[in-house]
């Protein structure tokens, strides 16, 4: 062999062998460096196409804030510009449907300027604030909502209790009904109301004066509950309007109201939940999701089309086993975009229909990794936000053609540089047998430590809900990224109860939670062992949040196969639970009933609860809470940790005063990671082994 030909091939070889300078200086990423990214958010297509607004937030982790602006560009190509300019934080940015001026909100209240730039004008001045801009079609009103006290008639009158309220040394409160608190607040008095406003600030109205319900239903709803109908004299909206049986019925419905007022319901015959009308653009069709049963918050959301003009009400995808979690139409009123969650991750489906309401196979149009937020122009282009497990969200356009969404690319950059950094590693899918011999979908993540050979720790995570599921995505929260930089290879499985998988594995964990749900999981976990012998199993912990918080309590009574465990925010006592926390429709589906109720008290309340099995705790367990925890309240973290100090059990309590069932202020969650990874550590050797 020619010394020329044995250079070549030493050269090619260690090109091969030895990773880019770029790959070589990555690593895992710290808390700063994961608080520094990016969120980017709610893309906005002007009606021509042209131009896209988006939404950017920002953490000052020393000041302990995040922050908000809105960016507007050119889609074409071109220079992103702050709007309506640099000093303004502006968010919840909306065109006008002639794309000369944009409605958004600061400082909480309603501004609208012109698109082109120019001064801003302020629209409103109310006490209760204002959000969720929603332009008529015709452009001749904007619709938001506000808090007002029900029984005012004006806002001097809601101006005037707020005072009182403030300068009242006595801060009691007195409730005669449930829900007197929700989430992670208490019930004020005050309702969010559906206002009109013209674009030059003149006929303000309240549209449902004196109403006692919410609009849309808190304390998640936005700007999706409500739209304009074509003509733009009319407005379809999410309320709730159940009196004394709001803590135990699921019962919201869809409601229509023209611009004088007086609201009707649309959907008063449906017991379950209606919610989020999206309006046909060509007039005559109202396309809503709904669920059939009353009672269940995790029903199947069907597609439902209501067609004004023949009085048809019926459900577009009755063979379609995923939910519509979003409704966009397309503006030739020919087709809808609907996102559903399937296999772990959300994705966009089309769905056709023709004059007399034929419908088609819902195709995938927008399919890979996850995708949220879509917004589409009369021109075909669309705008969504595009996430991993490994990058945050950026937002991505494409083209809606015949053939679906083609010539689909990233449009922002905003993280890029940065996660150039990190050694950020994707999530690995695998399926294995579950309970009854069910197919359950799971992955696993390698650490950014891996080394071919080596042996590393590892992390069962499991999502709370029960109905619900973990996704390919980026979460400001329990971030996947943020616990495998510890070292730990990942177990990551959406068990019964997940959603995305069709309902009946969803129907599976009701007033059945510690059956099938902790086989899935112990086989899920034994699965990925198996097919992964760099796990390594004599060092292992397992994770959960609210009902994986409740997993993690179970898994502490009924198995010692774990050295450390994490229990947030995990229901305890489900007798005391049912009788603190607020929806109560919740455990009244998921146990059958209240505790007082014989059957569900011996089959649910004294079977699955994991204070029973207190006596076989032997695991060394954190324990986190937020005091503002209204769904599971914090009581149930105190019972939990109190338990095990007193059997002799190691444990740690880290309970937040100012956090709710979620840990959400940057500094507070800093602490989260410190704490949680100071206690795998403690357990578990943190690092390879041969």
């Amino acid at each position: 062999m020619s010394l020329l030909r044995r250079l070549l091939i030493a050269a090619l070889l260690l090109a091969v062998a030895v990773p880019p300078v770029g790959a070589q200086s990555r690593r895992p990423i710290t808390f700063q460096e994961f608080a520094a990214a990016r969120i980017v958010s709610d893309p906005q297509l002007s009606p021509d196409g042209q131009w896209l607004l988006y939404a950017v937030r920002s953490t000052d982790l020393a000041a302990n804030r995040r922050t908000t602006r809105t960016w507007l560009a050119p889609v074409a190509s071109g220079p992103a510009r702050q709007f309506p300019n640099e000093s303004t934080m502006a968010v919840e940015a909306r065109w006008s449907p002639d794309g000369k001026s944009v409605a958004y909100t600061s400082g909480g209240q309603l501004w609208i300027a012109p698109a082109s730039g120019g001064p801003p004008k302020q629209l409103t001045n109310l006490t209760g604030g204002a959000s969720g801009p929603v332009w008529a079609p015709t452009g001749g009103h904007i619709a938001f909502v506000s808090a007002v006290y029900p029984d005012c008639r004006d806002d001097a009158c809601n101006a005037a209790k707020e005072q009182a309220k403030a300068e009242s040394k006595v801060k009691a409160r007195i409730a005669d009904d449930l829900m007197f608190r929700h989430w992670n607040a208490y019930d004020e008095g005050t309702r969010s109301h559906l206002f009109v406003v013209k674009p030059d600030g003149s006929d303000l109205r309240d549209l449902v004066p004196g109403a006692k319900y919410d609009v849309p239903p808190g304390p998640f709803g936005g700007s999706e509950g409500y739209t304009f109908s074509a003509s733009g004299n009319d407005l379809f909206f999410t309320a709730k309007d159940q009196g004394a049986q709001d803590a135990w019925s699921t019962d919201l419905n869809i409601y229509m109201v023209g611009l004088g007022g007086i609201a009707g319901v649309v959907t008063a015959t449906n017991k379950g939940a209606d919610q989020n009308p999206v309006a046909s653009p060509t007039g005559g069709r109202l396309f809503y999701a709904s669920q059939r049963r009353a009672g269940f918050e995790a029903d199947k959301w069907r597609l439902m089309m209501n067609d004004s003009i023949t009085s048809d009400v019926r459900e577009l995808l009755p063979n379609w086993d995923r939910n519509a979690d979003g409704i966009v139409a397309a503006p030739d009123g020919t087709s809808l975009l609907v996102m559903a969650g399937d296999h772990g991750r959300d994705r966009w489906f089309r769905v056709t229909f023709d004059a007399k309401g034929n419908v088609g196979t819902p195709q995938p149009v927008i399919t890979e990794h996850n995708n949220t937020q879509l917004s589409i122009s009369k021109n075909g282009t669309v705008a969504w936000i595009r996430e991993s497990a490994s990058a945050p969200g950026e937002v991505w356009i494409g083209t809606l053609d015949a053939s679906g969404v083609s010539h689909q690319r990233q449009f922002t950059h905003e993280n890029d540089a940065h996660l150039a950094q990190f050694t950020l590693p994707p999530l690995e899918d695998y399926w294995f047998t579950g309970a009854n011999g069910v197919k359950i979908h799971g992955w696993v993540m390698k650490p950014p430590q891996f080394e071919a050979g080596k042996k590393f720790p590892v992390l069962l995570l499991i999502h709370g809900g029960p109905q619900g599921a973990w996704l390919d995505a980026w979460s400001t929260r329990w971030n996947y990224q943020m616990f495998a930089a510890g070292g730990y290879g990942l177990v990551v499985i959406n068990p019964t109860g997940s959603t995305g998988y069709g309902q009946k594995l969803t129907d599976g964990v009701s007033k059945d939670w510690g059956g099938k749900v902790y086989v899935d999981i112990m086989n899920g976990l034994n699965a990925a062992l198996k097919a992964n012998p760099w796990l390594d199993s004599t060092r292992m912990a397992a994770a959960g949040g609210s009902y994986g918080g409740y997993m993690v309590n179970w898994i502490a009574g009924h198995t010692n196969r774990f050295k450390a465990l994490v229990s947030h925010a995990g229901p305890f006592n489900l007798e005391h639970m049912y009788a603190a926390t607020e929806e109560l429709w919740f455990p009244e589906w998921e146990y059958g009933g209240p505790f007082w109720n014989a059957a569900a008290m011996a089959t649910q309340y004294r079977r699955f609860s994991p204070h029973l099995y207190a006596k076989h705790f032997k695991t060394p367990t954190l324990v986190i809470h937020g005091e503002l925890d209204y769904r599971v309240p914090y009581t149930e973290g105190l019972s939990m940790f109190t338990t095990l100090r007193r059997q002799g059990v190691d444990a740690r309590l880290l309970v937040y005063p100012d956090e709710g069932h979620w840990i959400l202020k940057p500094q507070n969650s800093q602490l989260w990671y410190k704490e949680f990874h100071g206690w795998l550590a403690k357990y578990l050797a943190t690092g390879p082994r041969m």
